[in-house]
């Protein structure tokens, strides 16, 4: 018991231990700060298809799906996948203009540019 004392009475024995034990310290590496969510955003219209989880929706910007915790995956609106539906559309002539992703374009007829996923803009030519 003595010689067990007189070990730890050595300063160098105090610094083996705490040489030990600082070696056998461990860095846990957290995860990195959630920046704020902007408190405030435009209201510029450049939709954008944002994710959370598995749901998927269009926002107006991507400083609007930042905002509601949903990130950016694609420009434009969300697509979904569908099932592939085969459509007749008539060959009635019929003017619309269409817009996809800020695009204007000129159908024939309404049914053509649902097809081609556009939406309406309005009745006869693009101007």
């Amino acid at each position: 018991m003595k010689q067990v004392q007189s070990l730890f009475a050595r300063p160098s024995t105090w610094l083996l231990v705490a040489a030990l034990l600082s070696a056998c310290t461990v860095a846990v590496d957290h995860p990195r700060p959630v920046p704020p969510r902007p408190q405030a955003c435009t209201f510029q219209h450049a939709p954008v298809c944002g994710r959370r989880g598995e749901r998927l929706q269009t926002f107006g910007n991507a400083c609007m799906a930042r905002a509601q915790g949903f990130q950016v995956v694609s420009n434009g609106q969300c697509r979904i996948s569908r099932p592939t539906q085969t459509v007749a559309c008539t060959r009635q002539f019929a003017p619309v203009c269409a817009t996809r992703n800020g695009r204007l374009r000129t159908f024939s007829n309404a049914c053509l540019a649902r097809t081609d996923g556009f939406r309406l803009v309005h009745a006869g030519r693009c101007r």
